[in-house]
């Protein structure tokens, strides 16, 4: 092979939903999500229902066990068509085609899944056994001709390039081409032709030496920042939020962006009635980057940050990056808690609206977490766009929370500062219920894994202040009190990050190391910032650095960013 010139198969990268589907002597019999790289998603029920999958393959030199890798995507066409059909029912319509077929193959019911325009794109094969080693294939391009005869849809655009270069220049056309393409796509992924090198060139902790991923750079547009709104958090922290002149960003309207902090405004000096650029950081988090100085009006203005809360008056002060509002008992951060107590972050409440917490505690009905537990249906009735059905499904909610709620989601949605999920895991199997945590010592919180001296005075300082213990005591009241202990069930397998552990090194394209946090948080997840054992996942950017060595030392999973991607997208 030494001195052999490379040739390189070009994929699209499809914008869609990871499977494999597999096949048995030429019968299609199982089909999973990619998952966390292990551990997938069984979705064959919904799978037999693609229009385009074949559950027998065509001809007679077929392997007997063949595992084939693709996409489900649907075409940007039929995808308009279906939101209009949505919008028609009233029914919700989705974000894009990615979203659109992902959570689609995830319905329970397969007549859903049947009923949506759903395809399947072989790119690639896993396990594969042939009768005779001698029909094995020798190479990629092989692969995909041999795939399209057995009645598999291949991406559009793919070719097998000579060189680098042709490589470069395959790229530079699909990048120029891809909106006129029937599917939406983020990328071109090349990967060494021949076989024989493949298994020699193996595999790192992140991928495959042979492929290479090259993605589009992030869709940009500009618009106008009309406004800057300062929300409450329900930390009390005060974060600006660009209201933007709508605008279609990679298949999504954009009309409000965080722009994370105080500094970050300062640094980029942005103003209202300001023409800034925009893009989707990891076509997932609306992102403000810039302003055009040549646009600015005449007479904008520098925005002053408000040095007291906009909700309640009450001083706010400098925390850091952040600015927190000094009030305790301060509306906004009411409202904030309650509905990040109902949240998948919580207790997950389904039935139970943001939109409907945040309209009853600005109506005095809901103080604190505890009044949801007292709520009627009549109570509910009262309001005049709350339907029989919408309040039946909000009490039911609430009374299989108070029956079924496990401990640890209890702790989570608490709300108490740099307590997330896996914290709070660990909290319920360590402590019976909230009393028996109540009264830890910051020394006794400090013995149980991922706990330091930071979240052990969070914890002990949330537990000693009075309007805990009053919650907590209406809490037994209302007959809500769940024990935990070492019975704690496992993590759920909603998403790929649920119950994880992960960390970020390096620089991260498109998105700042806060906005890679936040992401992991809200997906059920934990992110660190010091590397150990108890990390399930080493997120490596470009320049990683030291870190890679000690995770690599220890064991860790080291994945990319790209991979992140994948799995955060999975679970949408």
């Amino acid at each position: 092979m030494a001195g052999t010139p490379l040739a390189y198969w070009a994929d699209p990268k499809m914008d869609g939903l990871a499977l494999e589907v597999i096949y048995e002597n030429g019968a299609f019999v199982r089909a999973a999500t990619r998952g966390d790289g292990s551990v997938g998603e069984d979705v064959t029920a919904n799978m037999r229902t693609v229009m385009n999958l074949p559950l027998r393959l065509r001809g007679n030199d077929v392997p007997s066990l063949l595992e084939v890798r693709g996409e489900v995507v649907m075409k940007n066409r039929e995808f308009q068509e279906l939101n209009r059909r949505q919008e028609e029912a009233g029914e919700k319509v989705f974000a894009n085609p990615r979203n659109a077929a992902a959570g689609s193959i995830r319905q329970l019911d397969p007549k859903v899944a049947a009923s949506r325009p759903l395809r399947f794109m072989a790119y690639g094969v896993g396990r594969v056994q042939w009768a005779s080693p001698l029909m094995a294939w020798t190479t990629q391009h092989e692969i995909m001709e041999r795939l399209g005869g057995m009645g598999f849809e291949i991406p559009p655009q793919t070719r097998l390039c000579a060189s680098r270069k042709e490589v470069a220049e395959h790229y530079r056309l699909l990048m120029e081409t891809r909106d006129s393409l029937p599917f939406e796509i983020d990328g071109v992924v090349a990967k060494v032709d021949s076989l024989e090198m493949q298994r020699a060139l193996g595999f790192t902790s992140r991928a495959p030496r042979w492929a290479l991923a090259l993605k589009f750079p992030a869709r940009q547009e500009y618009t106008v920042l009309e406004e800057i709104r300062i929300q409450v958090g329900r930390t009390g922290v005060l974060t600006p939020v660009a209201e933007l002149r709508p605008v279609r960003l990679a298949g999504v309207e954009v009309s409000r962006a965080t722009l994370h902090n105080k500094g970050y405004i300062a640094e980029h000096d942005f103003r209202e009635g300001d023409t800034v650029l925009i893009q989707r950081a990891g076509d997932v988090i609306p992102q403000v980057l810039s302003v055009d100085l040549e646009k600015r009006l005449e007479h904008s203005v520098e925005f002053a940050f408000p040095d007291s809360c906009p909700v309640c008056g009450s001083e706010a002060r400098e925390d850091g990056e952040a600015v927190r509002c000094t009030n305790s008992a301060c509306p906004a951060k009411t409202v904030q808690r309650i509905i990040h107590f109902v949240s998948k972050a919580g207790l997950d409440m389904e039935g139970v609206g943001r939109t409907w917490v945040k309209k009853l505690a600005e109506n005095g009905v809901l103080n604190t977490p505890a009044d949801l537990f007292t709520l009627t249906k009549a109570d509910l009735l009262k309001y005049e766009r709350m339907g029989d059905k919408s309040a039946e499904k909000f009490i039911a909610s609430v009374e299989r929370a108070r029956e079924t709620a496990p401990f640890w989601r209890l702790i989570a949605g608490l709300g108490i500062r740099h307590v997330g999920e896996q914290t709070a895991r660990i909290l319920a199997s360590a402590y019976v219920d909230l009393d028996a945590l109540g009264m830890a010592t910051r020394e006794e919180l400090q013995d149980l894994d991922d706990v330091g001296p930071i979240v052990a005075e969070s914890i002990h300082g949330f537990f000693g202040m009075p309007e805990t213990q009053e919650l907590l005591a209406r809490f037994r009241e209302a007959g809500f009190w769940p024990v935990g202990g070492a019975e704690e069930p496992a993590p759920s397998a909603e998403s790929p990050l649920s119950g994880k552990v992960f960390i970020f090194t390096g620089t991260l394209p498109d998105m700042s190391r806060s906005d890679a946090h936040k992401l992991v948080e809200e997906r059920g997840g934990t992110a660190v910032k010091s590397i150990s054992k108890k990390v399930d996942y080493v997120v490596a950017g470009e320049n990683a650095g030291s870190k890679i060595a000690k995770a690599e030392k220890l064991g860790l999973t080291v994945i990319g960013f790209d991979a992140f991607m994948d799995m955060v997208r999975q679970g949408e």
